[in-house]
């Protein structure tokens, strides 16, 4: 008979505590492999925590996997002004 997990059972079983540590995302950049395409979600807009977060993923992305390119959802003024300094027109 298979054994049924409650959901905090399951989110125990599958996090990964951040702990401010270099390798924090060591996992998920084995995870990723080889992939072509990484889509990173999110369900807070706007909190300065996970745009911190996400800028050390992607800069691993870019720098770990070779990514080259990186779209993402955000506001117009916080897109414009890194798409400025990308284009180096700071």
């Amino acid at each position: 008979m298979a054994q049924t997990k409650t959901i905090p059972a399951a989110l125990r079983q599958a996090a990964h505590p951040l702990t401010g540590e270099a390798t924090d995302y060591d996992p998920l950049m084995e995870l990723i492999g080889d992939a072509r395409f990484v889509l990173i979600g999110e369900a807070s807009h706007g909190t300065h925590e996970f745009y911190r977060e996400r800028a050390e993923i992607t800069k691993r992305l870019i720098q770990e996997k070779g990514f080259t390119a990186v779209a993402v959802e955000a506001d117009w003024p916080d897109a414009y002004r890194v798409n400025r300094y990308v284009r180096a027109a700071r």
